[in-house]
């Protein structure tokens, strides 16, 4: 977008023309990555909403884990369960999330 703008608009030096050109291959990454993040965002609010529906305590274990992007073995003391207990819980968490 912000480049063909540039190549649009090509007058001036060629140190100019650099810079130029960076900026508007620089602006087009940003607008790219804006676009990666909003997308980003939107999926995390699915997912979230959708976990909403799952009985507890799978809710909270898919919500550690996936939402606030705990490691199983933070779940684990956050819950006060062994890390074997803990996985098996994450595994039936996410049987009952993909029956939605």
């Amino acid at each position: 977008m912000y480049l063909l703008h540039y190549q649009t608009c090509q007058n001036g030096s060629s140190d100019d023309d650099k810079i130029a050109k960076n900026i508007a291959k620089l602006l087009d990454l940003i607008s790219e990555h804006i676009e990666i993040m909003e997308e980003e965002e939107e999926n995390l609010i699915k997912i979230t909403q959708k976990i909403k529906l799952v009985n507890q305590p799978h809710k909270n274990i898919l919500e550690l884990r996936f939402v606030q992007g705990m490691k199983i073995e933070e779940v684990s003391v956050e819950i006060d369960k062994t890390y074997r207990y803990t996985k098996a819980l994450i595994k039936k968490a996410i049987k009952e999330y993909a029956k939605l």
